[in-house]
């Protein structure tokens, strides 16, 4: 298994989420993987239990696209990865995860694809931006795939791919890229795009049980990770890749349902 992470620019409270994700990762990931962080400077993470994939700012960029689409990024970095490593399964994870069992994970990516949970058709969100982007698309056609108001949005915090999947990844690239042309409200686009290509291309699974996603709840838990990475900064590194099994992913909820005020305090620690 390969695991895949990006960071550009490092506040403090991404790092925390950063550093305890990947430890965590480290603890419970199969033998023989390999966990992979694209960045453009490594030196944050020199002691850190990964692969540095160092690329320029020009390359990221490029990788924007012509509408300078940051999280087009995480497609780019996804299929660059499936390209590289054809043979592997590739699982990719926003910085404000907790791996759970990632032995089950790397099960499921035996027989299907995967993303964090299902959300629920379109028609059937409620969030302004969903509605404005179902009415923006429903009825439109593209690649081959005609938009209606019953495709199902996956959360992107999670992509989980079984080997040899750049056909899916290309489709969500070009997705991302006709729905930037046409002008559609952009701050899910490329989950919608992850969401249609790979549900359209073939089995797709869940794995909340496996992962925990708290972008809702970044607030609780960042403080109380940085207390945890606090508590241990004295180990080696071996011994706290051991010590983090031990973390108690039951201290608060991956997901609330939250205040406007907590809301807009969450701007500060992600886009979500």
């Amino acid at each position: 298994m390969r695991i895949v992470y990006f960071c550009l620019g490092h506040t403090p409270e991404l790092l925390v989420q950063l550093e305890a994700s990947i430890l965590r990762c480290a603890s419970l990931m199969p033998d023989g993987s390999t966990i992979h962080l694209y960045c453009e400077d490594g030196k944050p993470y020199e002691n850190w239990p990964v692969k540095i994939e160092k690329r320029t700012s020009d390359q990221y960029e490029q990788w924007k696209g012509t509408h300078q689409f940051f999280w087009r990024i995480k497609i780019q970095i996804i299929l660059e990865m499936v390209r590289n490593f054809p043979d592997d399964r590739i699982l990719y994870l926003d910085a404000d995860t907790l791996a759970l069992d990632l032995a089950k994970v790397n099960t499921q990516l035996e027989r299907t694809n995967l993303m964090h949970l299902n959300e629920g058709a379109l028609r059937a969100l409620s969030t302004k931006t969903e509605r404005l982007m179902s009415q923006q698309i429903t009825g439109k056609h593209a690649h081959g795939i005609e938009f209606n108001d019953s495709m199902e949005m996956f959360n992107a915090g999670v992509v989980g791919l079984m080997p040899g999947q750049s056909r899916p990844m290309e489709l969500a690239l070009c997705l991302c890229d006709t729905w930037l042309e046409w002008k559609v409200t952009p701050r899910l686009i490329e989950q919608l795009a992850l969401s249609v290509a790979l549900n359209t291309s073939g089995a797709l699974g869940t794995c909340s049980e496996s992962i925990g996603h708290y972008w809702s709840t970044k607030d609780w838990w960042t403080p109380y990770l940085r207390a945890w990475l606090d508590q241990h900064a004295a180990m080696d590194l071996k011994d706290k890749i051991k010590a983090i099994q031990a973390l108690d992913t039951e201290q608060f909820p991956f997901w609330a349902k939250r205040s406007n005020t907590a809301r807009r305090l969450r701007k500060f620690f992600g886009r979500n």
